[in-house]
């Protein structure tokens, strides 16, 4: 049995699938999911049974990096229209709860270096543990070490228990999900209106005879005229099609810009409009990675393969297609005409359907490599002192260029769904493992050598956090709850409370405000763990 023990690599799995079963078991619908997997490294730590290091740092860039390629698509959009915001939240929230970590150790005697290490670790963020040390050893040497010690005291308290509290948060501000779902999905139709389909009947008698490519309807409304009944015919809305007064038009378009062309056109009815076995509409997924960036206009879809796009749907929302519209690896594609022009245009969008689920692996090992790299880089801030953003806020920062701009250089970047959900939910089990495994080591010899009010004190550091942070976020800035509990886990870099929120909805929402605001949160945590290595130094 202990030959067995000693293979890390067996007990590093059997600490994730026991914990992936724990975590699985609900009681009154409430389960602590992924976060289970650090209590079952708790216990196999206790044990002396460790996890290497680079294992659970391997799992922290998984996680991170594949967060970032799922909030890059609109994370600008969300940081520009809510930035000060989040700048607002995380500086309430971490100036709190540093004044508590200074009050504390003033009123326990706790030394500097061991409650910088507190703050740190109950704020959840590694870097700033790095800044900390740092600033401590260039004071005294021999204390840097100490600083670890306060970052693990407080360190697993501000894992669990902001989790649970994420996992609550809905019970506890009485704020159905599924109504915060509802809410989020009525105001993104404000911003990104949905698409709709209309008919209307040509009754403008200036539109008598002319072909349909002669009106440049896109002058008048950017949407698409997907199919045309003359005479109890439905014909593709082609370019060369012949309008006459009293055919209908489906068109399809945002409401307002449906709108525009019923003004132009003639009135809207309702008529049956079924696809004939001439004109056919299918689905495709662009696979050829050439095509990738292609404007509509250059590749002449019409003149070249007879079908006319109506619909791009491309990271969940659906997009009007003009002519400057581009093509992306991933994008779904709304295609109408007939079936031998289908089949035709098929083989150049998706010659290959395996590709939809593969990884272009070029770039995305790339886009790691830059991330490590940025991670690396000292940024000085003067008087001496500089700051690092780390493994994991390298890889963020990077990860979210690339989910925004989706290329490295000539490479595309595209990750399936399946890929980027292995990634987060595999890197964020290997961390946790990982980290619960360390702790458990050292737990009873922290508690030992400090006794259990020290873990008191890093638990209320952490509460601290975790309150201002929904006060400011429920009552004073209302909030959608999705976006407070995905701010609650991004103000704490908390990715097990991530994993919590994301849990409970589909959305996605916790995951892109998170992203929003770990930029912000991570700098102003490296910089405050050395600001209170000097104050808490004064008494």
């Amino acid at each position: 049995m202990s030959a067995l023990l000693a293979e890390q690599m067996l007990v590093l799995f059997a600490i994730l699938a026991i914990g992936s079963w724990f975590g699985g078991l609900a009681w009154r619908g409430v389960s602590l999911g992924t976060a289970a997997v650090f209590f079952v490294g708790l216990a196999f730590g206790h044990f002396g049974l460790t996890i290497p290091k680079p294992v659970m740092d391997l799992g922290l860039l998984l996680f991170v990096y594949a967060v970032g390629l799922q909030a890059g698509p609109r994370f600008f959009r969300t940081f520009k229209r809510q930035g000060r915001e989040f700048v607002i939240v995380s500086l309430a929230a971490l100036l709190a709860a540093g004044l508590v970590t200074v009050l504390l150790a003033r009123l326990m005697g706790y030394s500097y270096a061991l409650a910088a290490g507190m703050f740190t670790g109950a704020v959840t963020n590694t870097p700033a543990l790095a800044g900390a040390i740092d600033a401590v050893g260039r004071l005294d040497g021999e204390m840097a070490a100490t600083v670890s010690v306060g970052y693990g005291i407080a360190y697993p308290f501000s894992i669990v228990g902001v989790t649970l509290l994420v996992s609550f948060l809905p019970k506890l501000l009485r704020r159905p999900v599924k109504q915060a779902e509802t809410d989020w999905m009525a105001s993104q139709a404000g911003e990104q209106p949905l698409l709709a389909k209309r008919q209307f009947k040509v009754t403008n008698a200036n539109l008598e005879g002319k072909r349909l490519g002669d009106l440049d309807t896109h002058r008048v409304s950017q949407a698409n005229v997907s199919r045309i009944q003359q005479g109890g015919k439905v014909v593709a809305g082609t370019p060369d099609t012949v309008l006459h007064v009293g055919d209908v038009m489906q068109v399809v378009g945002t409401e307002p810009e449906l709108e525009k062309l019923r003004l132009f056109i003639g009135e809207e009815v309702r008529v049956p409009m079924e696809p004939s076995t001439q004109t056919l509409a299918r689905e495709m997924h662009v696979t050829e990675s050439k095509l990738a960036g292609k404007r509509l206009m250059d590749l002449r879809v019409w003149d070249n393969y007879g079908v006319i796009i109506t619909r791009i749907r491309r990271a969940g929302v659906e997009l009007a297609p003009v002519g400057t519209s581009t093509l992306e690896l991933g994008d779904t594609l709304r295609v109408v005409g007939d079936a031998a022009a289908l089949d035709e245009f098929a083989r150049l969008v998706s010659k290959d359907v395996r590709k939809i689920d593969e990884t272009n692996m070029v770039p995305f090992l790339i886009g790691i490599m830059l991330g490590i790299l940025v991670g690396l880089v000292p940024i000085p801030l003067g008087g001496g002192m500089s700051i690092k953003l780390g493994t994991a806020g390298g890889a963020l920062i990077v990860s979210l260029l690339l989910g925004h701009f989706g290329r490295v250089g000539p490479f595309r970047v595209y990750v399936p769904v399946a890929a980027r959900n292995i990634s987060r939910e595999l890197g964020l089990m290997l961390f946790l493992g990982g980290a619960g495994a360390n702790a458990g080591t050292q737990l009873a010899r922290v508690v030992q050598a400090q006794g259990a009010g020290v873990f008191l004190a890093g638990a209320a550091i952490t509460l601290t956090a975790t309150i201002v942070t929904i006060i400011v976020t429920h009552l004073i800035y209302k909030m959608n709850l999705l976006s407070v509990m995905g701010l609650t886990a991004g103000v704490l870099t908390n990715p097990p409370a991530l994993a919590a929120a994301e849990n409970q909805t589909t959305t996605g929402v916790p995951a892109v405000t998170y992203a929003s605001a770990f930029p912000v949160v991570l700098i102003f945590k490296i910089l405050l763990a050395q600001v209170l290595v000097q104050v808490l130094r004064l008494f």
